[in-house]
């Protein structure tokens, strides 16, 4: 077997171990008819009844323990179809704990179900309690029945609730566009037991890309949350355009202890975005006025931020007569610059023939609004080449060397009259 496969099937085994050990452990549950009740039926077009349930908290569980949750689970089936208006109110020892519609019942054939979380606040733990179910029946749900399989039970659950159990936050909330700023979604399990959670966003962060766009990070994740635990995760974007933008509403899916799936949203980010004071000078700074032709001279571009905001995402341009030739290709993109800071870019210039040339730029905002800066004009100059007093030296040289070996030579040679006269 490929041993890429066989870490896969591993890894998917691992996986469905975790979601299953994710779901939460029941301490205690009996159900309505287990306690002496039986189906309760409203019967016809607008109509309302109640029923109560008197039940007692079991002596060998800890009630009072914060990983123990109480929660009622109704069991209603509602006819002839169950869609329309009708409601279903509760009320535990007289106080009224939810009001919920039709549409909020999970339906699995015959029976809808709804799990309502009891406050503990509101329980006798020790004595008594009753359950008040008041069904409520429409022109469209003109039967409504809450079932005996209804049940009060404690179990060790997942909790996300709470105001800043499942939070996104940025950053910076103020900024100008082009500047960075991070989003944070946080999902902190404050439960007694773990569950394998999906966070990510209402809708894809991607449809919001002619707003911002996401330069780093992630904005999904699936994770094992730990009771106790809190997952993250975090991505960088960058806003394009100014004024105020909802960030889409965070949401975390996750599945219950009776293995059905919940979800539930986070808090909106807004950002105030602002367009930046553009405020820039671009110069060129020399460090030797001329030279001699077809040697170089080192410059420096200089981009100086003179406004008070910073400014992001710039580019520069040079721009050289036919007559230069740029050396090394500088770095251009200048990803920030402070207010009152400058960024110097060096490059160097060389030219095969004499001559005064100018240097120019344009520095560019690379936002949805593109506009430019020129540099102030700059020139350099090449000379034509001198020559050096050491090549004259040496030429010297050469003709004394010359003249030497010459006079040397006709005094070597004999004259016809002298060998004749011996």
């Amino acid at each position: 077997m490929d041993r890429g496969v066989l870490h896969k099937g591993i890894f998917l085994l691992l996986i469905i171990a975790l979601a299953g050990s994710g779901a939460g452990k029941t301490l205690f549950a009996r159900s309505f008819v287990e306690m002496g009740y039986q189906d309760f039926t409203v019967d016809g077009p607008n109509q309302s009844a109640c029923t109560t349930a008197k039940f007692l908290l079991p002596a060998d569980v800890n009630a009072e323990s914060p990983a123990a949750y109480p929660i009622l689970s109704l069991a209603v089936d509602f006819g002839p179809v169950a869609r329309g208006a009708a409601d279903v109110n509760a009320f535990l020892n007289g106080e009224k704990i939810a009001q919920i519609a039709v549409k909020d019942f999970r339906c699995n054939g015959a029976l809808c179900w709804e799990r309502i979380a009891l406050p503990k606040e509101k329980l006798n733990l020790l004595g008594e309690n009753s359950i008040d179910a008041c069904l409520e029946t429409t022109d469209s749900v003109a039967k409504a029945v809450l079932k005996g399989e209804s049940m009060i039970g404690l179990y060790n659950t997942a909790d996300f609730s709470g105001g800043n159990a499942f939070a996104a936050s940025a950053q910076k909330e103020s900024l100008v566009i082009g500047e960075k700023t991070k989003i944070t979604l946080s999902l902190h399990n404050r439960g007694s037991a773990a569950a394998f959670a999906e966070i990510r966003h209402a809708r894809p962060v991607a449809s919001d890309k002619n707003v911002f766009f996401v330069v780093e990070g992630d904005t999904h994740a699936e994770t094992f949350v730990k009771a106790g635990e809190t997952a993250s995760i975090s991505y960088i974007i960058k806003p394009r355009v100014a004024g105020k933008i909802r960030m889409p509403p965070p949401i975390v899916y996750y599945k219950n202890e009776f293995g059905e799936e919940e979800q539930q949203f986070g808090n909106v980010i807004e950002l105030d975005i602002r367009e930046p004071e553009r405020k820039i000078e671009a110069f060129i700074v020399k460090q030797k006025e001329a030279n001699t032709a077809g040697t170089k001279i080192d410059l420096l571009l200089a981009v100086k931020n003179v406004g008070r905001d910073a400014l992001y995402d710039l580019a520069a341009d040079l721009k050289l007569p036919a007559e230069l030739l740029l050396l090394q290709q500088p770095e251009i993109w200048i990803p920030e610059i402070e207010p009152q800071a400058t960024v110097y870019i060096p490059f160097s210039v060389s030219s095969g023939k004499a001559g005064k040339f100018q240097v120019n730029c344009t520095v560019t905002y690379t936002d949805a609004n593109i506009t430019e800066t020129k540099c102030e004009n700059s020139f350099v100059e090449f000379n034509e080449g001198s020559i050096s007093p050491i090549i004259y030296i040496g030429a010297i040289m050469l003709i004394i060397g010359v003249g030497a070996y010459a006079y040397i030579m006709r005094g070597g040679e004999k004259k016809p009259g002298e060998e004749a006269a011996k």
